[in-house]
């Protein structure tokens, strides 16, 4: 199963210019940069509506859930499993 994460635009770090994320590259980037995730494990990062939204790849063999940026994603997003 993905996993698909909503992180609302109140918490992307101030660092980071919103219009800058509209750009996917710039999205991916915040993702691995900030957020500190493999950029192997994201499918898909984009800036939407709600706010930033990425997708892990399905790789749960790979995958440590109790990695830091792991537990950070979690913490401050909205986390859904998604049927592939």
């Amino acid at each position: 199963m993905e996993e698909f994460f909503i992180i609302s635009r109140q918490n992307i770090d101030s660092s980071w210019s919103l219009s800058d994320l509209r750009d996917d590259y710039n999205a991916l980037e915040y993702c691995e940069q900030i957020l500190d995730i493999p950029e192997e494990l994201i499918d898909y990062a984009t800036l939407g509506s709600e706010g930033l939204e990425i997708i892990l790849l399905e790789l749960d063999e790979t995958l440590d859930y109790d990695d830091d940026w792991y537990l950070q994603l979690r913490r401050i997003s909205d986390h859904q499993m998604m049927a592939s």
